[in-house]
């Protein structure tokens, strides 16, 4: 079915995350973006892991509609100044007709640590003229260098712990104004990145489309099943696990437009109350309470960056609200996601809501993600619809992570962890916790029973994310107003602690550790922080 023009003003009002759609213009209005050229973009991962080849991503889109030459790429890495690499990266030039092109390439980084610019230039002929472009083509944009930090540690790591990315978009996430990275583009930079998994949760109101026309709906819906494809073929490939996924938009109680992470679904469920695809019509297809209902038995569900605020703008054209707790208490919701990319408001009172629904023994599990848009390294988007590019150092692929303690590392296996709660959240540091009698086995998410249970603490930093500085456990009781503080330990600058403890006697409730990191650190002169979801006593 084809969207009516009546609808498109309501795209002005959307808040894009991706890599910036400049060629799409209301009509009757001016765009100062668009060119007539296709968008040409260079992205590289924010970190890479000791002895990794740097990738580098260079997309072209729309080049169906503007035909063009790539004649060269070409990247000069500096650090300090200093010129470590100038070398050609495309060999020859490419003749681009086709809608999305791109390709990795990868540079080996000889005995460099540290951060380093990474500078691509690009040039292209069209209609017999020739341009050149720093890192992309974007009118307004700052062109700066990427900046990537080459670590000299491997991520912080644990027995059977693995390391992702609970929430990003891919190329199938694709508008008016924004498009995404492709799949196995996002798998490539993701095993750069240290990430053993991350999670495709493409938009329903997106996934519905047409392959060839993101203006088009599709009643057969030709994009899931491609994805789908996609991720069954890159699975059987070694390399990070892709876990297939869906970003749902439905009602929740008060009939307001949620965002609602449906992980391992195989089979769609359409969404499209805030997508702009008709005006003033934002009615989602289903409540939250009947998307959980239908939900194949294998998907794990979570509520999407649950409490970010939702701008005034976009609860009246769009629809859009909060979860709220009543929501959060639904059947079915195994979670909540509050990490998302960056810690704001909506972290910290996501962060209120979690403790909240733990001491009513809601089993609520969190889980991290970004809601990564194919932002690898630098947030771009139309600040101003169409009359200026916005950039930010948030909210890219893999900053918050998800760890989950499993001993297989397939589809499957991460969604049974993820499901039972054997998880941490993180932006660097990891902990567990397990029994002494058996600690090759996490007991997070589990339920143990006895007076007083015996419980080890380990947690684990780098140089990277600064030497531990607190380690903290906490106990909730069901009914309880409260968390309590039942030990803090002091890291005294080391960046590995382990401790043995018991819990409160006679608790019913649950126990928690969260680790703090010193701002002396080696990548950003930031704390970085680590929280395990409970291990649950005697209920």
């Amino acid at each position: 079915m084809e969207r009516e023009d009546v609808l498109i003003p309501a795209t002005f009002f959307l808040p894009p995350l991706l890599y910036a759609e400049t060629h799409y213009r209301f009509p009757y209005f001016i765009s100062f973006l668009r060119k007539s050229e296709p968008e040409i973009i260079a992205d590289a991962p924010h970190r890479i892991e000791p002895g990794s080849k740097l990738p580098i991503l260079v997309l072209v889109k729309d080049a169906d509609n503007f035909p063009t030459i790539l004649e060269s790429v070409d990247v000069q890495i500096r650090k300090d100044g200093r010129i470590l690499q100038d070398k050609d990266l495309l060999g020859k030039p490419v003749e681009l007709r086709r809608q999305f092109w791109w390709r990795v390439f990868e540079v080996v980084l000889r005995d460099q640590t540290g951060w380093v610019e990474v500078d691509v230039r690009m040039r292209i002929a069209r209609d017999g003229k020739k341009k050149s472009y720093r890192n992309d083509n974007h009118r307004t944009s700052s062109h700066k260098p990427l900046r990537v930090y080459v670590s000299k540690d491997p991520l912080p790591r644990l027995p059977g712990l693995l390391l992702g990315e609970c929430h990003a978009h891919t190329e199938r996430t694709s508008d008016q104004v924004e498009f995404g990275s492709p799949l196995e583009a996002s798998r490539s930079l993701a095993g750069s990145l240290g990430l053993s998994f991350f999670c495709a949760t493409d938009h329903s109101y997106d996934l519905d489309d047409s392959i060839a026309s993101y203006l088009v709906n599709d009643p057969a819906t030709p994009k899931w099943k491609d994805l789908q494809a996609a991720i069954s073929r890159l699975n059987g490939i070694p390399g990070p696990v892709i876990v297939r996924g869906e970003e749902v938009t439905c009602r929740n109680t008060r009939g307001r437009n949620v965002h609602l992470l449906l992980l391992g679904a195989k089979r769609f469920t359409p969404g499209s109350g805030d997508g702009a695809e008709q005006w003033l019509r934002t009615r989602s297809e289903h409540s939250a309470q009947e998307v959980l209902e239908r939900m194949e038995p294998q998907t794990v569900a979570f509520a999407a960056h649950a409490r970010e605020p939702v701008p005034m703008i976009q609860r009246l054209l769009l629809g859009r609200g909060e979860w709220g707790e009543d929501d959060l208490r639904l059947n079915r919701l195994r979670g909540i996601q509050f990490a998302n990319g960056k810690r704001d408001e909506g972290f910290r009172d996501g962060y209120r809501t979690w403790i909240r629904l733990l001491l009513e023994g809601r089993k609520a599990v969190t889980i991290a993600g970004n809601d990564a848009h194919g932002n690898f390294n630098r947030f771009r988007q139309i600040g101003i619809p169409f009359f200026s590019i916005v950039e930010r150092g948030d909210q890219m692929f893999g900053v918050m992570r998800t760890g989950i303690f499993t001993g297989s590392k397939t589809e499957a296996g991460i969604l049974q962890a993820l499901r039972r709660g054997a998880c941490i959240i993180s932006d660097g540091p990891v902990a567990n916790l397990t029994r002494p009698r058996d600690r090759s086995q996490t007991a997070l998410g589990t339920s143990q029973r006895g007076r007083s249970i015996a419980l080890d603490i380990h947690a684990v930093s780098t140089r990277e994310y600064g030497p531990i500085q607190t380690v903290t456990v906490f106990s909730g009781s069901i009914g309880g107003s409260s968390e309590q503080v039942v030990a803090r330990y002091d890291g005294h600058g080391a960046f590995s602690l382990f401790r043995s403890m018991r819990t409160p006697k006679d608790l019913t409730g649950y126990v928690r550790v969260e680790v703090s990191t010193s701002a002396e650190n080696e990548a950003g002169r930031v704390p970085h922080f680590c929280y395990t979801n409970p291990v649950w006593i005697n209920c």
